[in-house]
C-alpha cells in the first residue's frame, strides 16, 4: 500500500493541531492506567499563597476534578511579580509540609487521597492573576514507594489554564 505525501501531510497537520489544542486531552504517567486522567478543560486558582492547577471535566450540572496540583507559594512570589515560576512540589517547608499536594474530587468515586511526592515540579511561563488571563506550563510527580497503590507511580503533563475568580 502506497501513501501519498499528501495524505502524510494532512495527517501530521490533524496529529500536530489536535496536540497543540489548549483544552481537552489526557494527562500520562504510570497512575493513567488505575484512573481515568482524561479532562475537558484546565482552570488556575489563585488563593492567598497557593496556586492551584485544576484538570476538570463536566458531569451534569457540577464539576469534577480530574487532578488538581496545587502548590504553597506565599514565599516565592513577591507583590505585584507575574513573571515564570519553577516551582519544587517535593519541597519539605518549614512546618513540616510539603510545597506541593495532588488531589482529585470525582462524583460517584471514592475520595482519593495520594502518596507524599518524592519529586514533584510545576513550572509556570507566568503567574497572572487577572480572571480570563492564561497560564501555560507543565507538572510532573512521582509519588513515594510504599505500600498505597499510587506508591512510586508517576503523573505528568502540560496544560493551558485560564484564571477564574
Amino acid at each position: 500500500m502506497q501513501v501519498s505525501a499528501r495524505t502524510l501531510a494532512l495527517g501530521a497537520l490533524l496529529l500536530a493541531s489536535s496536540a497543540c489544542s489548549p483544552e481537552g486531552g489526557a494527562l500520562e504517567g504510570s497512575v493513567a492506567p488505575l484512573l481515568d486522567l482524561r479532562y475537558e478543560r484546565v482552570e488556575a486558582q489563585w488563593a492567598p499563597g497557593e496556586l492551584a492547577i485544576n484538570f476538570v471535566t463536566a458531569q451534569g450540572s457540577g464539576i469534577n476534578t480530574v487532578l488538581k496540583v496545587s502548590a504553597l507559594v506565599g514565599d516565592m512570589i513577591p507583590e505585584g511579580y507575574t513573571g515564570p515560576l519553577d516551582i519544587d512540589l517535593a519541597q519539605v517547608l518549614e512546618d513540616g509540609a510539603q510545597r506541593g499536594a495532588i488531589g482529585r474530587s470525582v462524583l460517584d468515586e471514592p475520595a482519593r487521597t495520594f502518596p507524599q511526592l518524592e519529586r514533584g515540579g510545576l513550572q509556570v511561563d507566568g503567574t497572572p492573576v487577572e480572571a480570563g488571563s492564561r497560564i501555560t506550563g507543565d507538572f510532573h510527580v512521582t509519588f513515594v514507594n510504599g505500600t498505597d497503590v499510587y506508591s512510586g507511580r508517576t503523573i505528568f503533563g502540560s496544560f493551558e489554564a485560564t484564571v477564574q475568580q
